[in-house]
């Protein structure tokens, strides 16, 4: 729109020019700029502030975590921790030697860990040396009781020979003394009575002898006896030596696996039994086990253990070995609950065993181990996350994606290992739920 003119008077011939004059700016432009400004700034801020709401809508749904219900089977499995054991197995220790003058057992040769033996094979023998010089020590000992027993059996003999002959001797005598006193009629008086105390005398001392023929003889058996016991003490100190000798020497009863215990040396060090190592009796040095027949012992709670059933499968896994995992089964359930000091006094345990039906050279015994045993499961039924599923007035409900959002919507479910939860009626296959609740 061109802009309106006005005409400015001229002055006519021989005036001065009139002084121009100013006229007032008008306020009507900036008022209508302003207004139009004001227009489009609050047109362009309900933009903005609508593309931002839609903005964190999308961010929302984008952030909101979700799952796709598929169908799948659905295992309730219950852990059982313990430490592996053999069913089989062999404890090989320290002999308990009847000789008390033995000295220390010390390690001479010892079958390598995890080697295969079989029965008969030698597994373990200790140092004889100082139980070989104490047996020939012995051995010369009773030599000397066997020569001691049969001096005195001679010397008895001679002894009680002496003495047989000097019965012989004094009966001897009475038989001359008898035969002289019967010779009285034709003695005389005197002779008579001397005749007769020789008789007496003669019969009193044979007497004597008798009595002291049996009292020697007695005293003689008494010694010899004495020393026979003593020679019969030592043959058995030999046979004890002897039979002590052979344990040093142990072999396997059985076919199996080497596993070689720990023992605590002198500072507190724990270490594997080593050649060299002095034992004591009875004490740990090995165990022969069959490496087929393997177990885990472990603990239930009592308030669990009512579930668990003979035969039940289970998933067997190794601490020491994470990707191996073998098959079992429970093999036994104990009767009696028991506890520790280490646990509150009303807290009970169930020990349990799980016999490993598949296990390999890895599985050893005292290894610590888990067991998922198999509780129950349900096939070809819809999945969901368990934390997707909630409850109200008794009943379960999720929230399923839709065009205008996350509805709400009940459904029936039905087992749950804490992970998953099987969902019997209420959703389809391919249907998307919140995740969380």
């Amino acid at each position: 729109m061109p802009a309106m003119t006005h005409p400015v008077p001229q002055p006519a011939p021989g005036q001065e020019p009139a002084a121009p004059v100013r006229r007032r700016p008008s306020l009507v432009r900036p008022l209508i700029l302003l207004l139009v400004l004001v227009v489009a700034g609050g047109s362009a801020f309900v933009y903005l502030q609508t593309a931002r709401q839609a903005g964190a809508s999308q961010t929302v749904l984008a952030a909101t975590r979700t799952a796709t219900v598929q169908r799948g089977d659905l295992e309730v499995r219950l852990r059982i921790g313990g430490t592996t054991t053999a069913q089989d197995f062999v404890n090989i220790t320290a002999p308990m030697l009847r000789g008390p003058e033995a000295g220390p057992m010390i390690i001479l040769r010892l079958a390598e860990p995890g080697a295969m033996v079989q029965p008969g094979d030698v597994v373990l023998e200790f140092d004889p040396q100082s139980m070989k010089d104490h047996l020939d020590d012995t051995i010369d000992g009773l030599r000397d009781r066997q020569n001691d027993v049969a001096k005195r059996k001679v010397n008895n003999e001679l002894q009680m020979e002496n003495l047989r002959q000097q019965l012989r001797v004094a009966k001897a005598a009475v038989d001359k003394a008898a035969l002289d006193y019967k010779t009285l009629d034709v003695r005389t008086d005197i002779d008579r009575e001397l005749l007769k105390l020789a008789l007496e005398e003669a019969e009193a001392a044979y007497k004597e002898m008798l009595q002291e023929v049996e009292l020697t003889r007695q005293s003689l058996a008494a010694d010899l006896r004495a020393a026979e016991i003593s020679m019969k003490m030592e043959e058995l100190h030999v046979e004890r030596h002897e039979n002590d000798l052979k344990k040093l020497v142990i072999r396997s009863p059985i076919a199996g696996m080497v596993v070689l215990q720990t023992m605590f040396r002198p500072g507190g060090d724990q270490v594997t039994v080593a050649v060299g190592d002095r034992m004591g009796p009875g004490q740990p040095v090995m165990k022969i086990i069959n490496p087929q027949k393997m177990m885990i012992e472990g603990r239930v709670n009592q308030a669990e253990v009512t579930r668990l059933r003979i035969g039940q499968k289970a998933v067997v896994g190794l601490d020491a070995f994470p990707g191996a995992t073998y098959e079992g089964e429970l093999y036994s359930i104990g009767a009696i609950a028991v506890g520790s000091r280490f646990e509150n006094y009303y807290i009970r345990n169930i020990p349990v065993t799980i016999r490993i039906t598949n296990p390999d050279r890895r599985v050893i015994p005292d290894l610590s181990a888990y067991a998922n045993v198999l509780i129950d499961r349900q096939e070809n039924v819809l999945l969901v996350p368990a934390a997707a599923v909630g409850e109200q007035g008794g009943q379960h409900y999720v929230y399923v994606r839709t065009e205008k959002g996350f509805e709400k919507r009940a459904v029936k479910v039905g087992l749950t290992n804490g992970t998953q939860t099987a969902i019997l009626e209420g959703l389809k296959e391919g249907e998307v739920v919140r995740a969380q609740l």
